[in-house]
């Protein structure tokens, strides 16, 4: 399997390099919602870890075979690769060594420690987060929520909290998604454009595609090229759905929504594995 994850990492690599390259272009030509669509595109191949091998392959990995030495005492003091080959059997005990581990073995285990160590560390803040802001988060119910969710045919509706710990508008939650609003007093206008751009992040299962992709970079979290990726795909999903969120809508609500944005700006804080209001309204 880990040969298969390299493999893959190296693959993507070139695909994330060159379409991080194309990206003035892309910006250019095609819409955020199509580069956003790309971007999870290449997490979903990242985190699958079955290699499609072609006819001839145009990069082979081969890791040599050979075994991480230790001293009794713990302490590692050679490597050795099937070349060597002791005199005696028991030389090797007999002299204090033990072969303990294979290197490739090795190489797993620091893989998988990484990928491990990677993902608890968002899931972890995912947690902690949502602990510390508990206490100072209650619900509300405004009418604005439901004109919004009427104009957006929606009818599931995500629960809706005020909390003074926040600094701006962000949406959390996976089995349970929760708007949370801070203690700042908004207008009518300005709630609306803000509850329409949470709800479109709930529409499209945002904070779901949010996972995916931390799923890919911690499988990957060795590949600097994956962290780029991972940035540019949340990038781009804030701006597809400001894209959604201003499509068809008239002046106004764009100058409404572009000073929402702002506002949001000067206070975001950005928690792990949310959706917030803080890209910014693209020009495309």
């Amino acid at each position: 399997m880990l040969k298969n994850v390299f493999a893959i990492s190296l693959s993507m690599s070139a695909v994330i390099l060159l379409l991080l390259i194309v990206s003035p272009l892309l910006n250019k030509r095609y819409s955020a919602k199509w580069r956003y669509f790309v971007w999870l595109i290449a997490a979903i191949r990242l985190i699958i870890p079955v290699r499609i091998e072609l006819p001839e392959a145009p990069v082979k990995l081969s890791v040599p075979n050979q075994t991480v030495v230790f001293r009794q005492e713990g302490v590692p003091v050679m490597i050795m690769d099937d070349s060597y080959t002791p005199k005696d059997s028991t030389s090797l005990v007999s002299a204090g060594y033990a072969p303990v581990i294979t290197l490739q073995e090795l190489l797993a285990v620091v893989w998988a420690t990484g990928t491990v160590s990677f993902f608890l560390y968002h899931i972890i803040n995912y947690i902690i987060f949502k602990r510390r802001i508990k206490p100072y988060c209650k619900k509300i119910n405004i009418e604005v929520l439901e004109d919004v969710l009427k104009d957006m045919k929606l009818k599931v509706k995500p629960q809706l909290l005020e909390c003074n710990k926040i600094a701006s508008p962000m949406m959390i939650g996976f089995l349970k998604p929760t708007i949370l609003l801070p203690g700042n007093h908004y207008s009518k206008n300005e709630l609306y454009v803000v509850l329409k751009h949470e709800l479109t992040h709930f529409k499209r299962g945002d904070i779901w595609c949010k996972l995916l992709l931390i799923a890919a970079n911690s499988i990957h979290w060795f590949n600097p090229l994956v962290y780029l990726m991972v940035k540019a795909a949340n990038r781009d999903l804030e701006y597809s759905c400001d894209d959604v969120v201003v499509k068809n809508s008239d002046m106004n609500f764009r100058k409404e929504y572009s000073l929402a944005i702002l506002k949001a700006m000067q206070k975001t804080e950005k928690a792990v594995l949310s959706t917030y209001l803080n890209g910014g309204v693209s020009n495309e």
